[in-house]
């Protein structure tokens, strides 16, 4: 007997956008319709009658997907998302996932479960389900997420310990390869090159997601630098454990300021300065977004402008003479 994940399989559409055509639900596209029904009819495909009342009540559940390498830093919007889900009358069913595979593997288990699914962090490759919504960290040109633009994050991170009078600063990033480190990267040099200073590759660390290793390069290094740009707070946090441990006094010595603005922030000594990541602004995007999929009438939108961060500026960064 065929399934749906055999008419999903052979329409080359999501589970949800069958059931969306079965149901006779608005917002499919008119060729997704015509394969469903294409597949229906050539598998002899008769919808599970229980099945079908078990997603109904099953869609009180929006599905939250994280990467299992940042639930410590996307740990700090479920609140907040969790509250605004409630507003919809919605519940949060929360599952993690380790790489690309493994997120799609989950979107699609989660189909039958859910009636939108959020997922955290870069989207993988290839066409998505209409009832996915990704809340990315980093906003990627060309794509229809709600993201934080790391670029002009860091851009004014590095503009601002330029203008204390800081001229050699250190760039911590995760993974070159990674988009968020890509942007870093390329807001730190737009930064040294409108003041004509030359771009040193050797103060930028790539910690290959070891950042106490990476920092100990840097610490353990003989290049010479006033600033560091890191972007987690975490990271500053482990930073200023190790220059505690080498002697080498935050502000005084090194100065540090952050892309994330989190709770740690304001616990650390010296208090972190940061460009605050816009989460609130971001949260209400994703929320009217999953509004949208619910009322049945997903939002069509071309380029979502990429969110930016503002300068809290507190004891973490010095003014050299």
């Amino acid at each position: 007997m065929a399934t749906i994940t055999d008419v999903s399989k052979l329409a080359n559409v999501s589970k949800a956008t069958v059931s969306r055509v079965l149901s006779g639900t608005r917002g499919v596209k008119e060729e997704s319709r015509l394969a469903v029904l294409r597949a229906v009819e050539e598998l002899n495909y008769r919808p599970n009658v229980a099945a079908q009342n078990l997603a109904k009540q099953a869609s009180h559940y929006i599905g939250v997907v994280l990467p299992s390498a940042e639930a410590t830093n996307v740990a700090n919007y479920l609140p907040l998302l969790s509250k605004g889900l409630k507003s919809l009358n919605k519940f949060m069913l929360l599952h993690y996932a380790s790489d690309a595979e493994d997120q799609r593997r989950v979107i699609d288990e989660l189909q039958d479960q859910c009636e939108a699914i959020i997922v955290m962090g870069a989207p993988p490759a290839g066409p998505q389900p209409a009832n996915v919504v990704h809340f990315d960290n980093v906003c990627i040109e060309g794509s229809i997420v709600s993201g934080y633009n790391f670029a002009f994050a860091t851009e004014s991170a590095c503009r601002y310990v330029l203008g204390k009078g800081h001229r050699q600063i250190a760039l911590l990033i995760d993974d070159a390869e990674e988009a968020a480190s890509q942007q870093m990267l390329e807001g730190y040099r737009s930064a040294l090159q409108n003041l004509s200073i030359p771009f040193n590759r050797q103060l930028v660390v790539e910690a290959k997601n070891d950042i106490e290793q990476g920092l100990l390069a840097l610490i353990n290094s003989f290049t010479k630098y006033t600033a560091l740009v890191v972007k987690r707070d975490s990271h500053a946090a482990e930073a200023m454990r190790l220059m505690r441990e080498f002697n080498i006094a935050v502000p005084q010595e090194v100065s540090i300021i952050s892309l994330e603005d989190s709770p740690l922030a304001t616990l650390l000594y010296p208090p972190l300065t940061c460009i605050s990541y816009p989460t609130e602004s971001l949260i209400d995007d994703c929320l009217k977004r999953v509004k949208s999929i619910v009322d049945g009438n997903p939002l069509q939108i071309e380029q979502v402008p990429a969110a930016s961060g503002r300068l809290v500026a507190r004891a973490s960064v010095m003014t050299l003479a």
